[in-house]
């Protein structure tokens, strides 16, 4: 309700409390008055910290274990065979200050550092050198996101390859005309 809302903003000069829950950290950035930049805190699970919206920021992570499926994406083998590879990749967050702090948006990031790894090696291998090299393309994702994403905050536990397969793409390119054809009929 945009009473709520109202009330909150204009009561915004009185501290208050946040308690972290035991799976969150996070930080509270308070700015210097009199010589500029910010004290940055660092906000502990299960403590509790005071926060006064309208001088003070505060961002929060879950550090817990996480499984991230990465989306599956098409690639051409060595030998021209038109392939699907999925992964998925399992981390949890050591570090939150880096992690909220180095990288914006580590999930989108992750994920775009995978896909990159994936069709570099399946355009160096043929579909049969694939089918019988899981393990070692396992091996080097695990390996390459480690150092892609050192100084993250992040700790990599494993990536793993949940579907290989061959695909057929068919890609219709329609202008704006066309699809409106189609549609009316």
């Amino acid at each position: 309700m945009w009473i709520l809302t109202l009330l909150e903003q204009l009561t915004g000069f009185i501290p208050r409390p946040i308690q972290m829950r035991q799976d969150e950290r996070g930080f509270r950035q308070t700015p210097k008055p009199w010589s500029g930049g910010t004290w940055l805190t660092e906000m502990k699970s299960g403590r509790w910290y005071w926060l006064v919206p309208w001088i003070m920021e505060h961002e929060i992570c879950k550090t817990k274990t996480q499984v991230k499926d990465i989306r599956a994406q098409s690639i051409w083998t060595k030998d021209g065979r038109d392939t699907t590879v999925g992964t998925s990749i399992r981390y949890y967050i050591s570090n939150p200050l880096k992690a909220l702090l180095e990288v914006h948006d580590y999930d989108q990031s992750l994920q775009n550092i995978v896909l990159g790894i994936v069709c570099e090696y399946v355009q160096k291998h043929t579909l049969d050198e694939l089918k019988s090299s899981v393990g070692e393309l396992q091996k080097k994702l695990i390996d390459e996101v480690k150092k892609e994403s050192q100084g993250w905050g992040l700790k990599i536990q494993n990536i793993a390859i949940t579907d290989i397969g061959l695909t057929q793409n068919f890609r219709i390119l329609l202008s704006g005309d066309l699809l409106n054809i189609a549609n009316v009929g």
